[in-house]
C-alpha cells in the first residue's frame, strides 16, 4: 500500500512537473503571435470605419459627450480619423512621415497621445512595423507570458502576468485578436498606464475582423468608447488623405494667443450603454 502511494506521488509529480513544461514550450514567441494576429485580423487595402466616439467625464453636464467620427485606414501604415461635433471639426493623420492633428483649421499638434495609439494594432498589418511601433511605446517584446483575462486565457507580450505595471499588449491565445492595450499616456517613464480594450469584435468580410468596441480607462474609470456602426472593405481613398506634409501646408498653426476648440455636444441615449458598460469593467 504504501509503496502504491509512492508510485502516485511520484507520478503527479512527473504530471505537474510536465504540464508546467508543456506550458512553458507552447508560449510563442512575440514576434510569431503578432503574426498571427495580423493574419487573423484579415488582409486588404483600405478600410473606413464609421463608428460612434463617446467621452465619459463627470465634469460635463450629463457626464457624457457624444460625436459621429469616420477612420480611414491605409495599410499597412497610414491612418485618418475625421471628428465631428456642433462647434467642432477635427482631422488626424498618421503615415511613416510623422502624425498632426487639425482642430477647425489650425494645426494644434504633430504628436500622437496615449489613446491615440488604439489603432496600431489594428492598422499595421506588416510584423516589422508592428514590431517596431510596439517597441517605441516602450513593450518588451522579449518579455511574453500567459495570463487570463476574463474568461480568456490571453498571451502577454512585455510582462510576466499579473504584473500590469509596463507597457504590454494583451492577445487572445485561441483567436490572436487583441483584447488589451497596457501603455503609458505620454511616452515616458514616469507617466500612468492608460488602458485600452477592443471587445465584441464583428466579422467584416473574408475572415476580416475588428472590435465592435474599443473602451479607454484611466485608473480602472472609463473615459471613453467607440462604437462600430458601420464600414466599408477596399473602399477608394484618395492617397492625399493620409498626406501629413499636405496638411502642414495647408493649415497654419494655431497661435498661442488662440482659445482650444471645444464641441458643443449635447448626452443623449447613449448614456445607458456607457453605463453598462462601465459596470462590465468594473
Amino acid at each position: 500500500m504504501l509503496m502504491k502511494r509512492f508510485t502516485l506521488g511520484i507520478a503527479c509529480t512527473f504530471i505537474l512537473f510536465g504540464s508546467a513544461a508543456v506550458t512553458r514550450a507552447y508560449i510563442l514567441p512575440a514576434e510569431q503571435i503578432l503574426n498571427f494576429l495580423i493574419d487573423r485580423l484579415g488582409s486588404g487595402s483600405t478600410l473606413i470605419v464609421m463608428q460612434k466616439t463617446v467621452l465619459y467625464d463627470p465634469g460635463v453636464e450629463g457626464g457624457i459627450q457624444e460625436f459621429e467620427e469616420t477612420l480611414y485606414y491605409g495599410f499597412p501604415d497610414r491612418f485618418r480619423s475625421e471628428l465631428t461635433a456642433p462647434g467642432l471639426e477635427q482631422v488626424r493623420v498618421v503615415n511613416p512621415d510623422g502624425a498632426i492633428l487639425v482642430m477647425n483649421g489650425k494645426i494644434i499638434g504633430e504628436s500622437e497621445n496615449g489613446f491615440d495609439h488604439f489603432k496600431d494594432l489594428l492598422l499595421y498589418r506588416k510584423t516589422g512595423l508592428l514590431v517596431d511601433r510596439l517597441s517605441r511605446s516602450g513593450v518588451n517584446l522579449k518579455v511574453v507570458s500567459l495570463g487570463r483575462f476574463k474568461d480568456k486565457i490571453v498571451y502577454i507580450i512585455g510582462a510576466k502576468y499579473p504584473d500590469e505595471s509596463v507597457p504590454q499588449v494583451w492577445i487572445d491565445k485561441t483567436t490572436f485578436r487583441p483584447v488589451r492595450f497596457l501603455l503609458r499616456g505620454g511616452g515616458s517613464e514616469g507617466d500612468p498606464l492608460q488602458d485600452i480594450q477592443f471587445a465584441d469584435y464583428r466579422s467584416l468580410d473574408r475572415g476580416r475582423t475588428y472590435p465592435g468596441r474599443i473602451l479607454f480607462l484611466e485608473n480602472d474609470t472609463l473615459v471613453k468608447m467607440q462604437v462600430l456602426e458601420t464600414f466599408r472593405v477596399n473602399p477608394e481613398v484618395p492617397g492625399q488623405l493620409f498626406d501629413v506634409a499636405y496638411l502642414r501646408d495647408a493649415y497654419e498653426p494655431l497661435a498661442p494667443t488662440q482659445p482650444m476648440p471645444t464641441p458643443d455636444s449635447q448626452p443623449d441615449e447613449v448614456r445607458k450603454s456607457i453605463e453598462d458598460f462601465k459596470k462590465i469593467f468594473e
